[in-house]
């Protein structure tokens, strides 16, 4: 077991799981949860922020909205703070820009961490995104395939 209580591959990493798959509809809403959904080339199908740049895919950790929700004593929503991902048991200090995560079919490689700066002063005050700015992660698809709830997501561990 790792410092987050989750199980460990061979070469140390935790194995992370999502827990959650949303898509946004409207731009700085929160999202919707599909529990299934198609990475295509340019983003998510049917995201609104599908074929706007590099920033195609967002994922949250699990362990941090579960925490802000507990602390509300609410249920948790995935989608709540318009993240496509909310995974589990990845370690969220390994995130940094060019690594690369693979689930199932699906390669993504990170281009950014974190949400702040000023595309996010929309969101000052609301609950979509400030809460979560720092643990936000953003991704590009490098290989489309199927994302789907309670599958594995883990470090590509091929060399690039």
């Amino acid at each position: 077991m790792n410092r987050n209580g989750s199980r460990e591959q061979e070469d140390g990493y935790a194995v992370g799981w999502i827990r959650g798959v949303c898509i946004d509809r409207q731009r700085k809403t929160r999202a919707e949860r599909v529990h299934v959904c198609m990475a295509v080339g340019q983003g998510l199908e049917g995201d609104v922020h599908c074929g706007r740049g590099e920033r195609q895919v967002s994922l949250l950790p699990a362990e941090q909205t579960a925490a802000w929700f507990r602390g509300r004593q609410e249920e948790i929503r995935f989608g709540w703070f318009g993240e496509n991902l909310t995974v589990e048991g990845l370690d969220w200090g390994s995130m940094r820009e060019g690594r690369r995560l693979r689930s199932g079919d699906v390669l993504l490689e990170i281009v950014k961490v974190g949400a702040g700066g000023p595309a996010s002063d929309a969101y000052q005050g609301e609950k979509v995104c400030a809460p979560m700015e720092k643990w936000f992660v953003f991704c590009r698809i490098l290989t489309p395939g199927i994302l789907r709830e309670d599958t594995q997501i883990d470090w590509e561990t091929t060399e690039e």
